[in-house]
C-alpha cells in the first residue's frame, strides 16, 4: 500500500505487505520489506520520511514519522525507528532494537541486536554498540543508551552496559561497565572522569 505524494526511485524493490504512508522519498536502489520467511509481517514506513539510495530495510520493523535513513543502511528484522530520527549512512540496525524520537546516528554505526537508543541520544561515527558476551553464542544482551547521552567517535560499549542520561562517552573508548547520569568517561581501560558539568556549555 503506498500513500500520497510517495517519491520512488530507479530500480525500487518492494516486498510484499509493506505500508507506505503519504510524502515518502524512496531512493535509487533499496530494497523495501525483504528477505523473512514470513512475508505476512508488516514494514510500516511512516509519512515524511527519506531513505536515501541503495538502502535495505527488512520485513517486520516501522520506520516512524520524519525520518532520515541515510544511504547503503542495513535495518534488520523487529526494529522499531520512532519519529525523526536520523540515521547516517553505512550502519547496520541488527535488528530486534528500539530507537527512540530525535536519536541521531551518524555513518558507520553498528547497533547490536536488543539495543535500546533513547530520545536526542547522539551516536558519532564508527561507535559499535554490542550484544554477545562471550562470543561465538547464542546469548544476546543488549545496550542502553539514555536520553541526551553523547557516545563519540570509534568507542565500543560492551554487552549489557547502560550509557546513563546525559552522559558523555569520550572517543575512542571501550564501555566496560555502566556510566551513570550525568557523568563523562573514556579511554581504555575506561575510567570516569568527572561530571558533565565539567564540559557543558
Amino acid at each position: 500500500k503506498i500513500g500520497k505524494n510517495v517519491v520512488l526511485g530507479y530500480c525500487v524493490t518492494i516486498g510484499d505487505n509493506v505500508v507506505i504512508e503519504d510524502n515518502v522519498t524512496i531512493g535509487d536502489y533499496c530494497l523495501i520489506g525483504c528477505c523473512t520467511k514470513n512475508n505476512l509481517k508488516k514494514l510500516l514506513i511512516k509519512k515524511n520520511t527519506k531513505i536515501n539510495s541503495h538502502s535495505i530495510i527488512y520485513s517486520d520493523c516501522e520506520i516512524g514519522e520524519n525520518s532520515l535513513i541515510g544511504h547503503r543502511v542495513l535495518i534488520r528484522e523487529k526494529t522499531i525507528i520512532k519519529n525523526n530520527v536520523q540515521v547516517g549512512s553505512f550502519s547496520d540496525i541488527e535488528g530486534s532494537c528500539v530507537i527512540s524520537p530525535y536519536a541521531k546516528l551518524h555513518s558507520n554505526v553498528h547497533v547490536g541486536q536488543h539495543s535500546l537508543i533513547m530520545d536526542y541520544a547522539w551516536l558519532f561515527p564508527y561507535v559499535i554498540l554490542t550484544n554477545d558476551p562471550i562470543p561465538p553464542s547464542n546469548i544476546r544482551k543488549g545496550t542502553v543508551i539514555e536520553p541526551f547521552a553523547v557516545v563519540c567517535t570509534r568507542s565500543t560499549v560492551l554487552p549489557g552496559k547502560k550509557i546513563g542520561f546525559g552522559s558523555f562517552v569520550g572517543a575512542h573508548s571501550l564501555v566496560n561497565c555502566d556510566l551513570k547520569s550525568e557523568m563523562i568517561g573514556s579511554g581504555n581501560p575506561f575510567k570516569v572522569r568527572g561530571n558533565i558539568d565539567k564540559i557543558k556549555i
